[in-house]
């Protein structure tokens, strides 16, 4: 008799191997926020009367959000039903997605406190 053992993507990431941050953007994220980010993925627009998804491709909002702070809501999920990744992604691809949703308006992060070095 001969047994096969492998792995399936079913058990998770680490089987699946490393995705792209695009990639995983236009799998979880893109149905609501769009492709581009401006909140107007297939899902926010059925759901508009409901809530209205934040625009990632603007500037203006992005700087007033940390890459901390993006971090903690794909991790741990949002307000208004964004769901959590924490347990779909490893905390390096939820970094690389960081990455690249700055990457729709080239908005840098809110600057990080520095330590009183002076």
């Amino acid at each position: 008799m001969l047994i096969i053992v492998g792995t399936s993507p079913a058990f998770g990431a680490e089987s699946q191997g490393a995705v792209s941050a695009q990639s995983n953007y236009e799998t979880k994220c893109a149905r609501c926020h769009g492709e581009g980010g401006k909140g107007n993925g297939m899902q926010a627009k059925m759901l508009f009367f409901m809530m209205k998804m934040p625009n990632l491709a603007d500037s203006t909002y992005m700087q007033t959000r940390s890459d901390d702070v993006l971090f903690q809501i794909i991790k741990g999920g949002g307000k208004a039903g964004m769901p959590a990744y924490g347990l779909k992604l490893a905390d390096p691809e939820i970094k690389d997605l960081v990455a690249y949703i700055r990457s729709f308006t080239k908005a840098p992060g809110l600057a990080k406190p520095t330590g009183a070095s002076r």
